[in-house]
């Protein structure tokens, strides 16, 4: 409801002198939804206060939400909904100004992390080196109105404003250390360019007024994914520009490497594009005398769905300092750091490593694996982790010949240290070859031991026995052209989940990716006295082939009873789409379908192509679906490849000289 500057002159000393309008029901928002407020005072002086869906606003790739009271307007913008996220604005100004002034209204909330705001006018970022701080120092119930959680930010000052319309962009600041526009020093970490939650823009200036240019800017990172190898650079002005821009990325590649393709899938070098989305341009670069595998098929090889090749490197061209070997439990504490670098990396890890020394050795532990790294398992001392996680959460990584798993996920009452044995979480490009997955579906120690009653992490509860390891490999958030080949997966209860959860929304932490964009090929594989998550898929699509399932017999945990088996196999929801084909299913209850729908809200849909299913409690069909992956295959017949699996699939199958 638009009210005269002399309304909004008074409305604003009486709100000074009484709180805030709105908050004194503690069940409502910040009471009857109004426009972006203007006042001038006796000087010229303008002060704009510019509400989301207003006078003034564009824009924004953060949703509106009304859960804690006491804002103003129609509501405020969640800044945590949209990872690179923006918030839209326009300002005219009559002449040029020099000495205009910039702050956000916010609520401040109380948690852990810290988060900034950097601003941009008309496409410049001006406060780059000291973006504005969003304290997070005051406790906020919702539901209930406390007016002073709604803070100012520290303006800037003498900002510059050109003649006619202007545009005035808001992001959150990347990681790092700063001292923040009101002279304190910050440090954001791990926080994706988030905000805090923003009820409008503060304006000040003569002369000014809203804007009248609507145009949308989306947001634009121009990234090398091995910067030892080559930079990549855009001819955009800054990290946002206007939608449907025509930008050219150029990569440029350091002596010893080769440019091979964007991840949009391009070869080309200049490469323009019309950006009409947020997006993040990747270039890949592979060193010049690079032999790819021969022996790799599926989603790792390929960087679009239309099948555009790539290829996979792992830590190929690292430099001697990180071509490293991982002998003991000091030895990857030691190197943790080194583990997590995106420098190109060859990791080997020798022998057998648990958490079996520390005070509570069943507590487990997790170590995240940067970008460009190549891990493997010694072929002489067999690499093993027990009770400790790996976490992928980079781009362009191998992982072949390692053993995993006994990560232990109960302490007796809720969930311990780490969650799966390995996890990719927002990963992009990863091949797992010739590995083995592996726990007991009877908990033991580290030693081997039976855990009985009277263990401090011995539980009655009925799911104890389920829970108390969590997944073998999980596969979540966004994480996208994965191939996991010729691997063992054995005596294990939730084997691999292939999501996040419900919400297709969950995202890659660089990309921005959802679970829907979840590309995977799993083949070659054998999982055997596996009681569910073989996998377990919602919302992208995947590719398994040449697999061979089976539940033996004997296997009590298997069966109900005698012979009743309750085995499942692949659980397809949530709308994913999978290409099942040439896989052998042997006493499963149900092999492939959409089951226990408990925590999914739809089917995902299958097609069921050459598989063979010998003693198998419920029949199988296709479901609607026309997908097929978009790269070349050759398959063994099902019963070539339960043959093939049994002698082929896990760790020891590989030489030295495979590994180089």
């Amino acid at each position: 409801m638009k009210k005269s500057i002399k309304f909004a002159s008074i409305l604003t000393a009486l709100v000074l002198m009484f709180g805030v309008a709105g908050c004194s029901d503690d069940s409502s928002g910040g009471g009857e939804p109004k426009g972006s407020e203007k006042d001038t005072d006796k000087s010229g002086l303008t002060t704009l206060k510019i509400q989301e869906d207003a006078t003034g606003f564009v824009s924004s790739t953060f949703t509106k939400v009304t859960d804690f009271p006491c804002y103003t307007g129609t509501g405020y913008l969640d800044g945590g909904t949209s990872e690179n996220g923006n918030i839209v604005y326009t300002v005219s100004a009559e002449e040029d100004i020099t000495d205009a002034k910039i702050a956000i209204h916010y609520l401040a909330t109380e948690v852990t992390r810290v988060r900034a705001a950097l601003v941009s006018v008309n496409g410049t970022v001006i406060n780059a080196d000291k973006p504005l701080a969003m304290a997070t120092d005051v406790k906020v119930k919702k539901n209930k109105c406390t007016s002073e959680n709604w803070k100012d930010t520290a303006y800037l000052e003498g900002v510059s404003l050109q003649k006619g319309s202007n545009s005035i962009i808001v992001t959150g600041a990347p990681d790092g250390a700063y001292t923040a526009a009101d002279g304190t020093s910050i440090t954001i970490d791990g926080q994706k360019k988030y905000l805090n939650y923003v009820d409008y823009l503060i304006v000040i200036g003569k002369g000014i007024d809203y804007g009248t240019d609507t145009t949308k800017f989306v947001s634009l990172s121009t990234v090398s994914e091995n910067s030892t190898a080559g930079s990549a650079t855009s001819d955009a002005k800054g990290s946002n520009v206007a939608e449907n821009s025509e930008i050219t990325f150029t990569a440029t590649p350091n002596s010893g490497w080769k440019f091979e393709c964007w991840s949009d899938g391009s070869k080309e070098n200049p490469h323009k594009v019309t950006v009409s989305t947020n997006t993040i341009m990747f270039a890949h670069f592979i060193p010049e005398n690079y032999t790819a595998p021969t022996d790799l098929v599926g989603y790792a090889t390929v960087t679009t769905d239309s099948g555009a090749n790539y290829t996979i490197t792992g830590g190929a061209g690292a430099s001697d300092e990180y071509k490293i070997t991982i002998s003991s439990y000091s030895d990857l504490t030691a190197k943790k750091d080194i583990l997590s670098l995106d420098v190109p990396k060859i990791i080997t890890i020798s022998g057998t490593i648990s958490t079996a020394a520390n005070e509570n050795p069943l507590l487990s532990e997790k170590y995240t694996i940067g970008s460009n790294s190549t891990i493997y398992g010694d072929t002489t001392n067999q690499g093993r982790l027990k009770n400790i996680e790996f976490i992928v959460e980079g781009e362009n990584v191998i992982i072949r010949n390692m053993m995993f798993g006994e990560v232990i996920s109960w302490d007796g009452y809720a969930k311990s240290g780490a969650d799966d044995a390995l996890s990719l979480n927002g990963a992009t490009h990863v091949w797992v070859d010739h590995c083995e997955f592996q726990s007991h579906l009877t908990p033991q120690d580290l030693d081997g031991n039976t855990i009985t009653e009277g263990h401090n992490y011995y539980s009655t509860n009925e799911k104890w026995k389920k829970d108390f390891y969590d997944g073998l490999l999980d596969i979540k958030n966004g994480s996208t052209w994965i191939t996991i080949s010729n691997c063992y997966f054995h005596d294990h209860y939730k084997a691999s989940l292939c999501s996040s959860g419900d919400s297709k929304a969950d995202k890659n932490t660089t990309t921005g990716a959802t679970d829907s964009d979840m590309r995977i090929t799993f083949y070659n594989n054998y999982w055997k006295n596996i009681n569910a998550r073989q996998p377990l898929f919602r919302w992208g699509k995947a590719h398994i082939f040449n697999s061979y399932f089976v539940s033996e017999t004997s296997c009590a945990e298997m069966y109900n009873g005698s012979s009743n088996v309750q085995s499942t196999g692949i659980n397809c929801r949530a709308g994913s789409e999978i290409y099942i084909d040439n896989n052998t299913f042997e006493n499963l209850k149900t092999p492939i379908g959409y089951y226990n729908n408990d925590d999914a809200t739809s089917t995902g849909y299958w097609v069921n192509k050459d598989n063979e299913f010998l003693n198998c409690t419920n029949s199988v069909a296709s479901s609607s679906t026309s997908y097929k992956p978009p790269y070349t295959w050759s398959p063994k017949s099902a019963s070539e490849a339960k043959t093939y699996v049994q002698s082929n699939a896990g760790v020891g199958k590989l030489s030295a000289s495979d590994l180089n």
